[in-house]
């Protein structure tokens, strides 16, 4: 896989930064996530660092050369990160209330995937125009579909903050799935907090990443972002992938992903062994050994979660 990626952080002019992103790679897939911790609620930041170490981890952990349901795996992922960050909150004293919105997208073999909690974007540029993007779990989105408020209002909108989801809380995660999605060369899939969307329009985003260095692209886009906003500017991430080989000619694993998945619907997945699967000249395996292969997965995540815990 041809590619660059790129990511960025700013503390804007708030008095820490509680947003997190992370990337991984490997020979022929890269993980992409960004979540910014909510700072209405303790432990904004540990929210989002748990949900970013966690995916980190499930990736990294990952023995088989194909993730055959892409979507399942991201999905799978944010339910354990909810289930760290209540633990987490749980275990202070008094009790933390930590809570974080979240966006992770995984580029495999020319195709991209995606899943996300709140108001965390994903947009999908293709010669510099916006051709997707990730629908917001927030009242000013509502707004928007339902045609009271325009595209542009939503940046300034009085209920901008108001979320109707997210990750961590008393209720698990509903989260959204993008459709797998073929990658043209030049695409680039930008994931950002509102710190960047609120300031920047999507016409201007496409304007910054028609340059050769995605890197620079990104800096100079969140820098701009933090002195239109001034004092008041939120904290301000991104991280991006810009998508520089031919197009895949491997054949979709998934076809159009369901808009919504709960745990149980995951917990079906694994149960049947679908999530990952070894690709090569071997026999396939038998269903006991994927799914005992599978439940191992989880098993060192959930281990590895532990290290999060307060001794």
């Amino acid at each position: 896989m041809k590619y660059q990626v790129a990511q960025y952080s700013l503390r804007g002019g708030r008095p820490a930064n509680e947003d997190r992103v992370g990337v991984a790679e490997r020979d022929n897939a890269a993980l992409m996530i960004l979540a910014d911790g909510l700072g209405g609620h303790s432990g904004g930041a540990l929210a989002a660092e748990a949900l970013v170490q966690t995916l980190l981890h499930a990736f990294q952990s990952v023995r088989q050369t194909v993730i055959t349901n892409p979507s399942a795996f991201l999905a799978l992922g944010i339910v354990q990160a909810h289930k760290a960050i209540v633990r987490l909150g749980r275990s202070h004293n008094p009790p933390l209330e930590p809570r974080t919105t979240c966006v992770a997208c995984l580029v495999q073999n020319g195709y991209a995937y995606w899943a996300h909690v709140g108001d965390s974007r994903l947009y999908h540029f293709r010669n510099g125009r916006v051709i997707e993007r990730t629908q917001d779990h927030s009242a000013i989105e509502q707004l928007r579909h339902d045609g009271v408020i325009s595209e542009e209002e939503m940046a300034e909108h009085p209920q901008k903050g108001r979320l109707l989801k997210c990750v961590g809380g008393p209720h698990e995660p509903s989260i959204s799935l993008g459709r797998e999605t073929l990658l043209n060369r030049g695409d680039v899939l930008l994931l950002c907090s509102d710190g960047l969307w609120e300031a920047l329009p999507p016409e201007e985003l496409g304007r910054y990443l028609r340059r050769d260095s995605l890197e620079e692209d990104i800096e100079e886009m969140l820098h701009a972002a933090e002195t239109r906003m001034g004092r008041g500017c939120d904290n301000v991430s991104a991280v991006g992938l810009r998508w520089e080989d031919q197009v895949s000619a491997s054949p979709p694993l998934q076809g159009d992903a369901p808009a919504q998945v709960d745990q149980q619907t995951l917990r079906e997945g694994a149960a049947r062994g679908t999530v990952l699967k070894q690709r090569g000249k071997k026999k396939p395996r038998a269903d006991k050994e994927r799914h005992e292969t599978l439940d191992s997965g989880i098993k060192e995540l959930e281990e590895y979660l532990k290290r999060f815990e307060p001794k």
